[in-house]
C-alpha cells in the first residue's frame, strides 16, 4: 500500500544490459514528474522483440539491482520475468496498478519517443492510456512529427537529454573485445565480466 499522493513510474526493457544512459534517463524522470519512486520492470519477451534472443532474465535482473542499489527512490520487480511469456504493457499496468492501489494520476508509463510510431499495434492501447500517464522521453534520431497529433495530445512528453548510449552497441563492443566500462554502471561491469556475458 502507498500513500495516496504516493507517484509511481514504471520503466520498462530488455536491459541487455542496463547501461548509464537508461540511470540517467530514469534520474531525469523522476526529478521532472516528481515520482517517488521509479520500479524497473526487465521483460521477459517483449512483443516486438520475439525474434531475439535475450540474455537470461536472471542476468539482467541482477544487472539492474547491481545499477540502482544506490539510486533512492529506485526499485525492480521480476514481475514480467516470472511469468516467462510475451511481456505487454497493459498486462505490467493492470498489476502495479491493483498491487498499490494506484489512480491513473499516480501511475506513469515512461516509454521512448520511438515507441510511439508503432503505439497504436500494442495490445489495448486505448486501456494503457486510461489507466496511467504515458511520460515519453526523446530518442536520438527521433522526430516526434511523424506521431500523430491525437495520441500526442494524451502523452507527457519530457526535455530528457539525448543518450547517444544503446545496449546493442555495448554487445558489440564487448564480441569484439572493445572497451565498454565507461558506458554502464562499474558493478555491471565486472558483473558481465565475471559471467562472461554477450561473448
Amino acid at each position: 500500500m502507498v500513500d495516496p499522493l504516493d507517484k509511481i513510474g514504471l520503466f520498462g526493457g530488455s536491459f541487455d544490459p542496463i547501461h548509464n544512459g537508461h540511470l540517467e534517463l530514469a534520474i531525469q524522470s523522476k526529478e521532472i514528474l516528481k515520482l517517488n519512486r521509479i520500479i524497473f520492470v526487465p521483460a521477459a519477451i517483449p512483443p516486438h522483440k520475439q525474434h531475439l534472443s535475450l540474455t537470461d532474465g536472471s542476468h539482467r535482473l541482477r544487472m539492474v539491482q547491481l545499477a540502482i542499489k544506490n539510486l533512492p527512490g529506485f526499485k525492480v520487480s521480476d514481475f514480467e520475468i516470472s511469468r516467462k511469456d510475451v511481456s505487454y504493457t497493459i498486462d505490467t499496468i493492470f498489476y502495479f496498478k491493483e498491487k498499490y492501489r494506484l489512480s491513473k494520476e499516480q501511475l506513469f508509463l515512461l516509454i521512448g519517443a520511438d515507441n510511439l510510431v508503432d503505439f497504436k499495434n500494442w495490445k489495448e492501447p486505448d486501456k494503457i492510456l486510461e489507466n496511467c500517464r504515458v511520460a515519453v522521453y526523446q530518442r536520438p534520431g527521433f522526430d516526434t512529427n511523424q506521431v500523430d497529433n491525437e495520441l500526442k495530445k494524451q502523452m507527457i512528453f519530457l526535455n530528457t537529454p539525448l543518450i547517444p548510449i544503446a545496449s546493442t552497441e555495448i554487445r558489440n563492443r564487448i564480441r569484439k573485445d572493445e572497451d565498454f566500462q565507461n558506458m554502464i554502471p562499474e558493478d555491471v561491469y565486472v558483473y558481465i565480466r565475471e559471467h562472461s556475458l554477450y561473448k
